[in-house]
């Protein structure tokens, strides 16, 4: 065995650290200040301990309580070889204590893993990591615990909950898997090749997305981003609107009774719905194409693009500002189809293809400073 001393001192309290089994840790007793006070009622630290880990090793986690994992500061952990275990909560009697003893934290020397493990911790209880900087992460919560991932540099990021929330924000990553059942999916600022499986009414709400390939899909809740910056993204729902802002790339869209909308699409666009409607604002336009069985599409476009169309619906409308050129009035599957050029006379292998079966198509121009949506004051 080796033992390898390491003086902390927290107060007056001095705690060692030690090596054995290929693990390292440091157990911190539970914290016993102010119980019976209204200080002592309130969430606070209850244990703590300290790893000594790898450079680049990964996290795995199994709670049925909240879980927040953050990045150290490598200025203030230049060395990356510490990571710091704290569990909260409500501090209670001991005959009706928390049971801290059910929580196992250690380290896998040879995996370079750590593992924070619990069947049976207080759902109201949390658990805080701190890592070092670049950490691959592997967390599942149960029942209502959530998951808050700030500031991680990964190159594998799975999170699975159950009806608790999943919070990321400033996480970069070559692969980030999310899996909720009932609970939100938040996205700040996030960067990597992003699939999220959110079932039941779990909704999606994404402020910033960028990466290669993007894969998206809920049941019943709502998908909504503001910013999607991808090579090719795959965004679904079953009976969940699709509400999108700015995307760019490769895009297709599909819903089976949800509303799709979107603020503006740079690059190829495909969007299809059975039963809902179809809303969508071009702006640097490739290839589009629309389909709707049941609902109305409209089409917003800037007045100088050049584009080739086909628009085929029981009724189609086209705003009079807009210049169409080499008209063609035709008939498909007994509704009226319209083919045209807009601001050109010849194709230029930029189209719109907008098709529904029992709806209106409309075609209208939109400015760029429309496209902003700017609230009035």
């Amino acid at each position: 065995m080796l033992f390898v001393p390491f003086a902390f001192c927290r107060g007056c309290c001095a705690r060692s650290l030690w090596r054995t089994g290929g693990w390292a840790r440091i157990p911190l007793r539970a914290s016993s200040e102010g119980s019976g006070s209204a200080e002592g009622s309130r969430r606070k630290p209850l244990k703590q301990w300290t790893l000594i880990v790898s450079p680049y090793g990964s996290l795995r986690m199994r709670l049925p309580c909240g879980v927040t994992v953050r990045s150290q500061d490598p200025v203030s952990h230049p060395h990356a070889d510490r990571l710091f275990v704290t569990v909260s909560g409500v501090e209670r009697r001991v005959d009706r204590g928390l049971d801290l003893d059910n929580i196992e934290v250690r380290y896998d020397e040879t995996a370079r893993q750590v593992h924070i493990v619990s069947e049976s911790i207080d759902s109201k209880s949390s658990v805080d990591v701190s890592t070092p900087l670049k950490f691959d992460l592997d967390i599942k919560t149960s029942g209502t615990g959530c998951v808050n991932i700030h500031k991680i540099e990964c190159d594998s990021c799975t999170i699975e909950t159950e009806k608790g929330n999943s919070i990321l924000q400033s996480v970069k990553s070559y692969s980030i898997h999310v899996r909720a059942r009932g609970g939100k999916v938040c996205l700040g600022t996030v960067h990597g090749n992003v699939d999220i499986q959110a079932t039941e009414q779990s909704t999606v709400d994404i402020d910033k997305l960028q990466g290669s390939s993007i894969n998206i899909c809920t049941e019943d809740g709502q998908l909504k981003t503001k910013y999607l910056y991808a090579e090719s993204s795959f965004l679904s729902s079953a009976a969940g609107d699709i509400s999108l802002g700015n995307i760019h790339g490769a895009t297709t869209i599909q819903t089976k009774r949800g509303n799709i909308t979107v603020d503006s699409s740079d690059g190829c666009l495909t969007a299809s719905t059975h039963q809902g409607a179809i809303d969508v604002c071009i702006g640097q336009i490739e290839k589009v194409a629309l389909k709707s069985q049941e609902g109305c599409i409209t089409v917003k476009v800037p007045p100088s693009l050049k584009a080739s169309l086909q628009l085929s619906g029981t009724k189609v409308e086209v705003s009079p500002e807009i210049q169409l050129q080499a008209i063609k009035n035709a008939s498909k599957d007994g509704h009226p189809t319209i083919s045209a050029h807009m601001n050109q006379t010849n194709e230029n292998g930029k189209w719109i293809e907008a098709d529904t079966k029992i709806g209106t198509v409309s075609l209208h121009v939109q400015s760029w400073f429309q496209s902003l949506k700017l609230e009035t004051l």
